[in-house]
């Protein structure tokens, strides 16, 4: 099959590519309200014990005599923390007359920042502060287990029917985890939402890339990126004024509606590229002719003849995975980016989470930090063909693990300035995304192409094990008490990302230079004497590669 021969005939990116690449684009604004709707959802509020025998007992101070009551029965909080009242303890006479401390099993709970929160009606605290960690942890066990199946999935029933199925799904379960009964039946509809993010927006990605031609395959690809991040800042002002957690779940579904009418192939079309290669010449055939249809091109007589008509190409033998530690060089290689995929995806989600713990509003907080990212997108795509992959990864780690580093110095010696504290925590923030958005360019042109999905599948599974870690570094303030405490998940990122940075430091540079193909060109990669000349990268990763290696950026990033 010569399916390049379409793009010659009707256009690399006409009115019909237009459509299908902003509409299906449009599904990462959905990804980005929903991937991290458990920031606020499992948002714990300001607490303490509820007094014993009063049954009105409220968080708020109702009058002298409640003040009397709470300060008689609830132990102060030591000076260092942020809150008032011990939040896991209370005051007891036991039968000599003398004062006990012990732990509480009823809370009552600040109302100023949210009406209700999950967190709160579950109580999620103290002894059960896991179960926050936990839930947000599973949520990443389902975006895991969807990058391992959803592209086998595509590729054996279609991008469409996955992808529509996936939009479907994800509302549903979205939706019903706001009537959910239980933490049980929360966490595996938490699961399934992960799953379907990824169900949902890997098989929209491959539609974009390969309806367009290859010069507009980047902007396809990074299109979604700038919806995911409109849609976290418009999840932010959701949460902003909607303060019930059920009403904000339901709300942040509601959208999914508007892809229902994807399932109508007069709507949303199925990949003809796909058709064509598993036998289903004359659906494909249809596509093709309303895609002419929208460009206002009449096809030639025979053109599907010459379409499908096979090309001799010469087959490249098929390697596997563990071909990428055959060699001292490649397995190091190997290592290498692997521990800078777990890294910078584990300090990206971690300081999301932490952002309510770094002072200010809890809401600017998450607003900026994904407000940041969009910058950080622009300039990486903007230098990356001139300064070079490398330099572009190792700065962004650098300038996310100082961004990190100037916060704990902030939190342990600043606490009072909260404006200090974001400001540092934005520029680590941006650090990171922008070293997102260049590692999986990076990491894909350094795997031979023999084993380059096979590489960025597994790079997907470092990245999603670094989210499944990053809840829990953000709670290690909930273990230590203190300013030191609040900065240890600071302290933790910080030296990730140096990490990061120091490792992608003894990996070679790809600008520029043609790419390793075969096991043996990648062993041989980056000596001095290979591939001198430039390449057209838009021709070096086949629009597969991008489609199983992309899906870790927008996690969905």
């Amino acid at each position: 099959m010569q399916f390049d021969l379409i793009y010659e005939e009707i256009g690399d990116y006409g009115r019909y590519q237009r459509w299908v690449v902003w509409t299906s684009a449009s599904t990462g604004f959905y990804s980005g309200l929903l991937i991290l709707t458990s920031y606020f959802v499992l948002a714990v509020p300001e607490h303490r014990c509820a007094i014993p025998g009063l049954e009105n007992d409220t968080f708020e101070i109702q009058n002298d005599y409640h003040r009397e009551i709470v300060n008689r029965t609830i132990p102060l909080a030591t000076p260092s923390d942020d809150f008032y009242y011990d939040q896991c303890h209370y005051r007891l006479v036991n039968y000599d007359g003398h004062d006990m401390i012990d732990k509480c099993n009823k809370w009552v709970y600040d109302k100023s920042k949210f009406t209700t929160s999950l967190a709160a009606d579950l109580d999620m605290v103290c002894d059960d502060t896991i179960l926050k960690s936990n839930a947000q942890m599973v949520n990443f066990a389902g975006i895991f287990v969807g990058s391992l199946l959803t592209g086998v999935i595509s590729d054996k029933f279609g991008r469409k029917l996955t992808m529509c199925t996936s939009l479907t799904l994800i509302f549903a379960c979205s939706l019903g985890m706001a009537w959910s009964p239980n933490y049980i039946v929360f966490i595996v509809l938490t699961f399934l939402v992960g799953f379907f993010n990824v169900g949902q927006w890997m098989p929209s990605f491959v539609i974009r890339v390969e309806f367009v031609g290859p010069p507009e395959r980047r902007f396809a690809g990074f299109l979604d990126s700038f919806f995911a991040l409109f849609g976290r800042v418009v999840l932010t002002g959701m949460a902003f004024y909607i303060r019930d957690w059920k009403t904000l779940l339901i709300v942040a579904s509601l959208p999914g509606i508007l892809y229902l009418p994807f399932w109508l192939k007069q709507v949303f079309p199925e990949s003809p590229r796909w058709l064509f290669s598993r036998g289903k010449i004359e659906e494909g055939k249809q596509v093709i002719y309303r895609w002419a249809k929208w460009n206002k091109i009449h096809l030639p007589d025979r053109f599907f003849e010459k379409v499908l008509a096979e090309k001799e190409e010469e087959k490249q033998d098929e390697g596997n995975l563990w071909n990428l530690f055959s060699s001292k060089v490649l397995a190091i290689r190997t290592t290498l980016i692997f521990i800078i995929w777990l890294n910078v995806c584990l300090g990206y989600y971690g300081l999301t989470f932490n952002a309510g713990d770094l002072g200010s509003d809890l809401y600017l907080n998450f607003f900026l930090q994904a407000l940041v990212e969009i910058p950080a997108l622009i300039i990486c795509i903007l230098i990356l063909d001139r300064v070079g992959r490398k330099p572009v990864l190792v700065g962004s780690m650098f300038l996310g693990g100082t961004g990190c580093l100037a916060t704990i110095f902030t939190l342990i010696y600043l606490p009072d300035k909260p404006v200090a504290t974001t400001i540092f925590a934005l520029v680590g923030k941006m650090g990171l995304g922008g070293g997102f958005t260049t590692l999986y360019v990076f990491s894909g042109e350094l795997f031979p192409t023999v084993v380059r999905n096979s590489g960025l599948g597994a790079s997907s599974c470092m990245a999603r094990i670094g989210g499944m870690v990053a809840p829990y570094i953000a709670e290690l303030d909930s273990f230590v008490d203190g300013r030191y405490g609040k900065a240890l998940p600071q302290v933790v990122f910080a030296v990730l990302s140096f990490a990061a940075g120091i490792a992608a430091l003894f990996l070679p540079e790809t600008l520029n230079r043609f790419l390793p193909e075969t096991i043996e060109q990648g062993k041989d990669f980056g000596k001095e004497d290979n591939d001198k000349k430039a390449v057209d990268k838009t021709e070096v990763i086949n629009i597969k590669t991008i489609s199983e290696s992309t899906d870790i950026q927008h996690g969905t990033q």
